[in-house]
């Protein structure tokens, strides 16, 4: 069976869900080229969703939540409820039996911002899973090359994070790129390009990491991308912008 694509989405800033922007609209025209996987559930891991030890949600139906502050209120009128699949948890448990249940949590926004731009209808069932805080770059390799097999059973899998995001050297000029976040960027993608996925995964040793990549919750996704992916597999941007000088919004797909 032919393997369902991985997704990997930079988040931005929250405004983002708001706009016409190019972004959006290459999101919006993903879905289309989903019809032909018949996708039979998403499995999406957000920035946003940090745990001591690993999780998935297991609600019925998932909940917006508004994991932000000092928006405007349109942003908080943003709905994107949907149903859970019992059948991705059930796959999920059969190959990390000792993983947690949590009841409570729904989809934090860069889970549901992402989705609600893919599957507008809601009509796909979500299972959102946790980022273990005290894992080491081996565990999340094993983590990630078991749950590749997901791809063969019609699961698709989408990382919602940042290669840069820097909220401390955000700017509220959206237009402006700080030359720092540039060559960060740049530099990792050549490397995403090359398949030289050592010298991403070794990332403290490219200039500017430190301001490029203040706290590893945003960048370590990435890695789980690099490692999902099959040995004919390549990686292509279908989108890149930095926004607000520290913000990467790239999308990068399997091909």
């Amino acid at each position: 069976m032919k393997k369902t694509p991985l997704i990997y989405v930079d988040h931005g800033s929250p405004m983002r869900i708001l706009e016409n922007n190019p972004i959006n609209q290459k999101l919006e025209n993903i879905w289309k080229n989903m019809l032909d996987f018949d996708i039979k559930a998403v499995l999406i891991i957000s920035a946003h969703w940090l745990t001591n030890g690993s999780y998935i949600t297991t609600w019925e139906k998932l909940e917006t939540i508004y994991d932000f502050y000092w928006f405007p209120d349109e942003l908080y009128k943003q709905r994107y409820e949907v149903n859970t699949s019992t059948f991705l948890i059930d796959e999920i448990k059969n190959i990390f039996p000792d993983i947690r249940s949590d009841f409570n949590h729904g989809l934090d926004h860069w889970a549901w911002s992402v989705l609600k731009k893919i599957f507008p209808k809601a009509d796909i069932p979500v299972v959102q899973m946790s980022i273990d805080w005290n894992l080491d770059a081996k565990n999340y390799f094993e983590i990630w090359e078991k749950l590749s097999l997901l791809r063969e059973k019609r699961v698709l899998i989408i990382w919602s994070w940042s290669i840069v995001h820097n909220l401390r050297d955000f700017s509220w000029e959206s237009n402006t790129i700080f030359s720092w976040a540039r060559d960060f960027n740049d530099e990792i993608k050549k490397y995403i390009l090359n398949k030289e996925f050592s010298k991403v995964i070794d990332y403290e040793k490219i200039d500017a990491y430190k301001r490029s990549v203040p706290s590893f919750d945003h960048f370590v996704p990435l890695l789980y991308i690099l490692w999902a992916v099959s040995g004919e597999e390549d990686l292509e941007y279908v989108y890149e912008y930095i926004s607000n000088g520290s913000l990467t919004n790239n999308i990068i797909i399997t091909k």
